[in-house]
């Protein structure tokens, strides 16, 4: 009898033993892919508030104030200095306040983005710099510097732009991501329509592929460096990147690659490693 139920506990033990090291694998294999893909979604977002309020071309220079964006109206958007089309630089603040406020696209903000322009958002050479103060996404606090840089037009005629994110992170309930990274950011659809021309959907349907690289230390403290081997796309109407795909190595494991799927607007992506593929819910 005795005998018997030593070798119970035993299996049992043994059976533990696996799908807990089941489990871990498992968690190895999407948590800094998820952890990044977090990061991606964060400043994607911050781009697209600024994207909001720069697109609406005529703000920059003749609104007196403040007014809200398009796609937040919740937030109100502060332009300093006013009515002085000629003036730069120019700083924008976007404040969402200090409780939560739901956007159209179902997030939730607080907080402030205050970006500063040299010029124009459609214009070479142009500089926007962004900090943000005590800013939330979703409860998750983002930090960082976001430096875009609108570098012309490529040989296929769309507007570029170079992406730096310096010093981020993003706390989470869960731990902290560290993340610094280095785009490119192509505008491939939606360029031709403007709020002026076409109302809300003038922005919504604006469209850019990113393309370049990334590094950070996920909530566990293991860092991890990303490559894009197939461009980013991302919609300004779509709260998650919904087609590319990236290969992104963790410290002391295999490189996996994460892919966002075929172009539909949802929250998930897969990631594959040493032949093995698991799938993670992006937030």
């Amino acid at each position: 009898m005795k005998t018997r139920s030593f070798l119970l506990i035993l299996t049992t033990l043994i059976i533990t033993a696996v799908v807990l090291s089941s489990c871990r694998r498992n968690r190895d294999s999407t948590l800094s892919s998820s952890n990044n893909a977090l990061a991606e979604s964060m400043f994607d977002d911050v781009y697209k508030q600024i994207d909001d309020a720069a697109s609406q071309e005529d703000s920059l220079t003749s609104k007196t104030g403040t007014y809200n964006l398009i796609t937040s109206q919740c937030a109100t958007v502060t332009l300093e200095p006013v009515n002085i089309g000629d003036q730069w630089p120019k700083r924008l603040t976007i404040d969402f306040g200090t409780t939560n406020c739901t956007g159209s696209d179902g997030k939730v903000r607080s907080g402030k983005i205050i970006c500063e322009f040299t010029g124009l958002y459609r214009e070479q050479g142009t500089m926007i710099t962004t900090t943000l103060d005590n800013y939330h996404v979703n409860g998750n606090l983002v930090e960082g510097t976001h430096i875009v840089t609108n570098e012309g037009r490529n040989s296929d005629n769309n507007i570029y732009f170079s992406i730096d994110v310096i010093g981020a992170e993003v706390v989470t309930p869960d731990g902290t991501i560290s993340w610094t990274s280095s785009r490119t950011r192509t505008w491939v659809e939606g360029e031709e329509t403007t709020f002026w021309t076409d109302g809300i959907p003038g922005i919504t349907d604006d469209v850019y592929e990113i393309e370049g690289n990334a590094t950070g230390v996920n909530i566990e403290g293991n860092a991890f460096s990303v490559v894009v081997t197939e461009a980013l796309r991302v919609q300004i109407g779509c709260r998650w990147v919904t087609k590319g795909k990236l290969e992104l190595t963790p410290q002391n494991l295999s490189t996996r690659t994460v892919d966002y799927g075929d172009g539909n607007c949802d929250n998930q992506a897969s990631v594959e490693v040493n032949g093995n593929t698991y799938n993670f819910t992006m937030y």
